[in-house]
C-alpha cells in the first residue's frame, strides 16, 4: 500500500510542479504583454486567451489532487465533533466515497468534453489569428481523476488502518512515535 501511496504522491508533486511553472509563466507573459502594450504600443497576440484557456485551467484543476493529499479543504465540523468516534469515521469514510464520486463523474464527463474538443480541434479566433485551445480541457479529467484517484487511495488505507504512504514524514514520525 506504501508504494502506491509513494507513486501518487509523485504524480501530486508533478501536478503541483506543472501548476507552479503555469503561475510563473503566466506572470512572465502578462508581465511582458504589458511591457509591450505601454513601451511599444505592441501587446503580445493572444495573451487574454492563453492565460484564461491555458494557464488559468491548469493551474486551477491539475493541482486538485495537492489540496486533497494535504487536507486542505475547508471544513465544517461543528456537529461532528460532539458526535462519537465510531460516528465521525464512518462520516468521514461518508466523505471519501461521496468526493471521490463527484470527481471520478467530473473527470468522466470531462474526459468527454476533451475527447470531443480534441476531434474537432477547438480554437479560439484573437484577432486574425486561431489560437487552439482543445490541449487545455484534458487539464480537467486529470485533476480531477488524480483527485478522485487520491481520495479513493485515503479512504482505503483509512479504513484498514495501514500507512499511506502520501506523506512519509508524517508516517516516520507515527512509526517512531509508536
Amino acid at each position: 500500500m506504501i508504494s502506491i501511496g509513494k507513486a501518487l504522491s509523485g504524480l501530486v508533486s508533478a501536478a503541483s510542479f506543472i501548476s507552479t511553472i503555469c503561475i510563473v509563466l503566466m506572470m512572465l507573459h502578462v508581465t511582458a504583454d504589458v511591457t509591450f502594450r505601454y513601451l511599444l504600443n505592441q501587446p503580445l497576440p493572444g495573451t487574454l486567451t492563453i492565460v484564461a484557456h491555458y494557464y488559468m485551467i491548469i493551474v486551477t484543476f491539475v493541482a486538485l489532487g495537492v489540496a486533497e493529499k494535504q487536507n486542505a479543504h475547508i471544513t465544517v465540523e461543528v456537529i461532528a465533533e460532539m458526535l462519537p468516534p465510531v460516528v465521525q469515521r464512518v462520516l468521514g469514510w461518508l466523505s471519501f466515497v461521496l468526493t471521490a464520486g463527484v470527481f471520478m463523474l467530473l473527470a468522466w464527463r470531462g474526459f468527454e468534453i476533451a475527447m470531443s474538443k480534441t476531434k474537432i480541434g477547438a480554437a479560439i479566433e484573437q484577432g486574425s489569428d486561431m489560437i487552439p485551445v482543445w490541449q487545455s480541457y484534458w487539464a480537467v479529467p486529470i485533476g480531477a481523476g488524480l483527485f478522485a484517484l487520491v481520495a479513493v487511495y485515503k479512504l482505503i488505507v483509512d479504513a484498514f488502518g495501514t500507512r499511506n504512504g502520501l506523506s512519509p514524514q508524517l508516517d516516520d514520525l507515527e512509526m517512531l512515535h509508536d
